[in-house]
């Protein structure tokens, strides 16, 4: 058996003890019969991940996440806003049909059943729980009945790496609550929290749709303040190449059209999630989102003309590279030919008058003798400049 195989059957097994000890622990909070019937999606992992039925839980968590799972917890209406932190996944129960409005952040998904124990809680859709354990989702947004799923990504902030990296963000939202899946404990949404506790705008006062689109609005905001990151760097590197200077390196607009191609692949699902979004109906959706929903979208479309825009820019910086280096060559070889040119009769009256034969008449009379080393460079230096006249002329040289 090989490592990957082993780390795999570790992964199953660790995956289905935890299963076993959370439900039944479930089962005994919910007051269940051990003969009762299975709990939904109780009997939902198999060996492989291949040929899953819809609905389905992997055995393992597809998220590479180092720490721990924690809950962080927001209870708010127009008074005020409790704010609660712990790891304890049972004591998410307790936070079900709580009065006013609920968002429950899970930070960090180490194991499958955390998302499953907490869809049962708040009776999330089986489909709905398999979005959310997929890592390789495109942005999107589903209905499913009385609830909304919104799937993003969240890019991290910066430059300095080849390529972006980020976590996907799932959330949950029915009537009166709202949960946001994170793949690690990043502070992603840490404005929307300084903005509950302080009771800024309408955050407090409206429903889980208005929360929802705040989210998703800090996504968005997140992909644009990258896109002005890359563009800045762009615009730098285009004006020391315009410059002429020479010392910028090409390995820095393939590193950026990596990056570009990246965001690009999230900023166009991200758009036609958000136009999904806006002409969406919906009892979490009221017309009154409308004109927000409709800013969303507009930034989502800004974020992906400018990405596009990057693009277009760095495949015309690495065009007008190559046009230089083909120039810088085209130049080298016009030197060559033209020296070349030069020197080829200077070789030949050279290779004329070195051959060594005895009888040549040029050479044995008076003139020949007293002055033919000084004849045969006048001549030289006349074939050379008559060249170089007749190239300058035809503006070859």
């Amino acid at each position: 058996m090989s490592r990957h195989q082993e780390k795999r059957e570790k992964d199953k097994a660790r995956a289905r003890s935890f299963i076993q000890r959370r439900l039944e622990d479930l089962r005994r909070r919910l007051g269940l019969k051990a003969d009762a019937a299975p709990l939904p999606g109780e009997a939902a992992y198999e060996d492989t991940e291949i040929g899953r039925a819809p609905g389905q839980l992997p055995a393992a968590s597809p998220f590479e996440s180092n720490v721990p799972t924690k809950f962080r917890v927001h209870c708010y209406d127009e008074t005020g806003c409790k704010v609660d932190e712990f790891a304890e996944l049972d004591t998410v129960g307790k936070y079900v049909g709580r009065p006013g409005m609920v968002w429950v952040q899970v930070l960090g998904i180490t194991d499958p059943q955390i998302v499953h124990i907490v869809g049962a809680f708040f009776d999330i859709p089986m489909l709905a729980q398999e979005d959310v354990l997929t890592n390789t989702s495109r942005p999107k947004f589903e209905e499913h009945g009385d609830k909304i799923l919104a799937i993003a990504r969240a890019v991290r902030i910066g430059v300095e790496e080849d390529t972006p990296r980020g976590q996907q963000i799932s959330i949950v939202a029915a009537q009166n609550w709202v949960i946001s899946f994170h793949e690690n404990d990043e502070p992603v949404f840490a404005a929307i929290e300084k903005r509950l506790s302080e009771n800024k705008g309408n955050i407090r006062r409206w429903g889980s749709g208005y929360l929802v689109y705040s989210l998703l609005d800090t996504l968005v905001d997140r992909l644009l303040v990258q896109t002005e990151e890359i563009e800045d760097a762009i615009t730098e590197l285009e004006d020391s190449i315009l410059k002429g200077t020479d010392d910028w390196d090409l390995n820095e607009v393939y590193r950026l059209k990596r990056i570009v191609v990246r965001l690009s692949r999230l900023a166009q699902p991200l758009k036609d999630m958000v136009s999904v979004l806006e002409h969406y109906e919906h009892g979490l959706l009221p017309s009154s989102l409308d004109i927000f929903l409709r800013d969303l979208y507009d930034h989502a479309i800004r974020a992906a003309d400018r990405i596009e825009h990057a693009r277009m820019i760095l495949q015309d910086l690495q065009e007008y590279h190559h046009t230089q280096q083909e120039r810088k060559t085209s130049e080298v070889i016009r030197v060559l030919t033209v020296m070349s040119s030069v020197f080829i009769p200077l070789t030949f009256l050279v290779g004329l008058w070195g051959m060594n034969f005895h009888f040549m008449p040029e050479i044995h009379t008076e003139w020949g003798e007293k002055y033919g080393y000084f004849i045969a460079l006048g001549t030289m230096v006349l074939v050379a400049t008559l060249i170089t006249l007749w190239m300058k002329r035809k503006r070859w040289w």
